[in-house]
C-alpha cells in the first residue's frame, strides 16, 4: 500500500499553530481572572487604608489631573498655564493623564482608579505567565502567573493611588516583545519594546536608562551575531520617540533640558543621607529637611516651602552637584552603599493584612530568596543564556542604576515580577522531583 505523499509546508494550513496557541491563551485568561479576583478581595479589605499611602504625593498627582481637566490637554504645553507650575515637575506627568482617562470613562472616584489599577496589575500577571511559558515551559508559566496573582506585595501596591504597578506593566510587555522578536518583524517589535519602556517613564522616571541598558546587556544574548544592531537601535529609538514629547514640552515650558522630570538631585542627596548614620556629610534624608537646609544656606526663606518653587531647576542641579562631590570624595563608601541598597531590593515588602492571609504569609524573603537562588543555579547549570538575559536584564538594571539613588520598595517592583519566573522555575523542578518519587513509590507498592 502506497503511503500518502508528504504535505509540503506551503500546503499546511495555519490552524495547527492557532490550536497550539489556544491553551496558552486560555491559561493567560485564567491567570488574569484569578489575579483580578484576588485583588478584588484585597480591595474589599484594604482600599481605605491604601488611600493613606503617600497621600501628599497622591494629592500632587490629583492636582495636575484636575488642572489638565480644567484647562485642557493643550495647557500642558502652555508656559503661562497653572498646569505648568514647576512644583508639579517633581514626578512624570503620565499618571495624571491616566487619572483624567479613568475619571472620564469610569467616573471620578478613587475606587474607580483602584479597580482600574487592579485590572492592569492582573494583566501583568498574565504577561508574566506568557513570558515564562515562551522562555521556559507552560508549567513554569502557570507557577509564575499564580505567584504574581497571589503576591500581597503586588496586590497592595496596585491599590495605592500611585503609578508604581502601572509602570511595571509596559516593562513586562517590552520584555515579552523582545522575547518574541526572533520569530519575525524584529525591528518593529524592538521599536514597540522601546516605546513601552518610554511609556513606563511617563509614569515613573526610574526606567529612563533602561532602553540603552537592554540594548547592551540583553540584545547580544537574545539575538544571533549579525542581527543585533537593528533591535538594539530599535529599542533606543522607540524609547526616544515616546519620551520626545515630554522632553520637548519641558524645553518649551521651562527653557531647560529635562528628559522626564526633576528629582534626580533630591534622590541622590537623600539616598546618601539614608546611609550616613554618623551625619558626616551634613545632608538631610527627608524632603522637609532638604528644603529647610536650602532655605538656611541660601538665605532664602521661601525655599523652605517647596522642593521646586522657586528656582526648582537650579536647586535640583545644585543638589546633584553636591551629591556627586560627596561620591567623588568617598567612592569606596558609596560603592558599599550601592551594594547594600541593591541587596535590600531583593527583600519582599511587608504589607498590611489582606485577603487570603494564610496563603500570602508565604510571600516573605526567607522563602523567596532561596527560590531565586535555586532557580538561577538551575538556569546557569543548563546554560540557558537567552532565558537568563530576558529574565534578569530588567532586575539587573534596577540593582545597578537605582541603587545609586534613594529607593523605596515600590520603585523597584519590576525586579520581583521577573524574579518570580525564576522562583517558579525552581518550584516546578521541585514539584517534578517530588511527583516522580511519589509515582515511583506508588508503583512499587501496587
Amino acid at each position: 500500500m502506497q503511503s500518502p505523499a508528504p504535505t509540503t509546508s506551503s500546503q499546511q494550513p495555519s490552524y495547527p499553530r492557532h490550536r497550539a496557541a489556544r491553551p496558552t491563551l486560555v491559561a493567560a485568561v485564567v491567570v488574569f481572572a484569578v489575579a483580578f479576583g484576588v485583588r478584588l478581595l484585597c480591595w474589599r479589605d484594604a482600599r481605605f487604608e491604601a488611600y493613606k499611602v503617600q497621600s501628599s504625593v497622591a494629592e500632587n498627582y490629583r492636582r495636575l489631573a484636575g488642572l489638565l481637566k480644567a484647562n485642557g490637554l493643550a495647557s500642558f504645553y502652555d508656559p503661562s498655564s497653572p498646569t505648568s507650575d514647576p512644583d508639579l515637575l517633581g514626578h512624570p506627568p503620565g499618571y495624571p493623564f491616566v487619572l483624567v482617562f479613568v475619571h472620564a470613562v469610569f467616573g471620578g472616584s478613587d475606587a474607580a482608579v483602584q479597580l482600574f489599577q487592579a485590572a492592569c496589575d492582573s494583566l501583568a500577571a498574565a504577561l508574566v505567565f506568557l513570558i515564562a511559558a515562551e522562555l521556559l515551559t507552560f508549567g513554569t508559566g502557570l507557577f509564575a502567573g499564580v505567584l504574581v496573582a497571589l503576591a500581597p506585595q503586588f496586590c497592595w501596591n496596585s491599590l495605592t493611588l500611585l503609578p508604581d504597578t502601572l509602570a511595571v506593566l509596559p516593562l513586562l510587555a517590552a520584555v515579552w516583545l523582545l522575547v518574541r522578536a526572533r520569530e519575525g518583524r524584529v525591528v518593529l517589535k524592538a521599536l514597540g519594546a522601546g516605546a513601552l519602556v518610554g511609556a513606563s517613564c511617563w509614569l515613573r522616571a526610574n526606567g529612563l536608562l533602561l532602553a540603552p541598558f537592554l540594548a547592551v546587556a540583553a540584545v547580544p544574548l537574545l539575538f544571533a551575531k549579525g542581527g543585533r544592531w537593528r533591535p538594539a537601535l530599535g529599542l533606543v529609538a522607540g524609547a526616544l520617540l515616546v519620551l520626545a514629547p515630554m522632553t520637548l514640552r519641558n524645553a518649551v515650558v521651562y527653557g531647560h533640558f529635562i528628559p522626564v522630570s526633576l528629582g534626580a538631585g533630591q534622590t541622590l542627596v537623600e539616598g546618601i543621607a539614608d546611609y550616613d548614620r554618623e551625619h558626616r556629610f551634613g545632608l538631610p534624608d527627608t524632603d522637609l529637611g532638604l528644603t529647610h537646609m536650602e532655605a538656611e544656606e541660601a538665605g532664602r526663606p521661601e525655599y523652605g516651602a517647596a522642593l521646586f518653587t522657586p528656582d526648582g531647576i537650579e536647586r535640583d542641579r545644585w543638589r546633584t552637584r553636591r551629591a556627586l562631590a560627596v561620591i567623588r570624595e568617598n567612592p569606596g563608601w558609596f560603592a558599599g552603599v550601592m551594594i547594600r541598597r541593591a541587596c535590600s531590593m531583593l527583600r519582599l515588602e511587608r504589607t498590611p493584612p489582606l485577603a487570603l492571609r494564610a496563603v500570602q504569609r508565604v510571600f516573605i524573603t526567607a522563602v523567596f530568596l532561596p527560590l531565586y537562588l535555586f532557580g538561577l543555579a538551575l538556569l546557569l547549570r543548563q546554560r540557558r543564556r537567552r532565558e537568563l538575559a530576558a529574565l534578569l536584564a530588567v532586575p539587573l538594571y534596577f540593582l545597578c542604576v537605582q541603587s545609586a539613588l534613594h529607593t523605596e520598595y515600590r520603585y523597584v517592583l519590576a525586579v520581583h515580577y521577573l524574579l518570580f519566573v525564576v522562583a517558579a522555575f525552581a518550584l516546578r523542578r521541585a514539584w517534578l522531583v517530588v511527583y516522580g518519587r511519589l509515582t515511583t513509590e506508588t508503583q512499587r507498592h501496587s
